[in-house]
């Protein structure tokens, strides 16, 4: 995307990874699902998807896909683009609306953008679906160390995301 960016500018970026998101990484994602639940010790009714990033998106995209997920966690999920792409930013809006699993979103305050999360928790509100939205106090001294909160903050962020999944994964 970073290349598509500086041959042919951002809206060709933005393109190209809705692209993506909709197309090769969601077949990867939907095999890789569907793979996971044929495993003879996974119970295929008891999964959730977590996702950070460009895969936070991914995630969001899967899980509207996927009405048997018992929760959805999504770290810094479009951090970076969703103020960029308003086709990303639409096609988030409309996927949290048909999610029927819980939601939670994470991110550090100094991530590139809260907006994503802010927006899309809203929107869940709004339509009273299952959902929690937590932002963390700043990791590190740049948007991209907010950005990377799951790799860096793993001590502070944990205690709540698998209080959220033992929450909604053993109803």
């Amino acid at each position: 995307m970073n290349k598509e960016s500086a041959e042919h500018g951002p809206e060709a970026r933005n393109t190209l990874q809705l692209r993506l998101l909709e197309n090769r990484d969601m077949d990867d994602a939907l095999s890789g699902l569907k793979f996971l639940r044929a495993l003879p010790y996974v119970d295929a009714r008891n999964t959730a998807l977590v996702g950070d990033s460009f895969g936070g998106s991914l995630t969001v995209l899967l899980a509207e896909r996927e009405p048997n997920l018992r929760a959805v966690v999504v770290f810094s999920g479009a951090g970076y683009s969703f103020d960029r792409s308003p086709a990303l930013r639409e096609r988030l809006l409309t996927a949290i609306d048909r999610i029927a699993a819980p939601v939670f979103f994470i991110h550090a305050e100094n991530d590139y953008s809260l907006s994503s999360s802010k927006l899309l928790d809203a929107r869940r509100e709004r339509i009273g679906r299952v959902h929690r939205l937590k932002i963390y106090p700043p990791i590190g001294q740049t948007v991209d160390a907010g950005h990377d909160f799951l790799h860096l903050g793993i001590n502070i962020w944990e205690p709540d995301v698998f209080a959220f999944l033992d929450e909604n994964m053993r109803k």
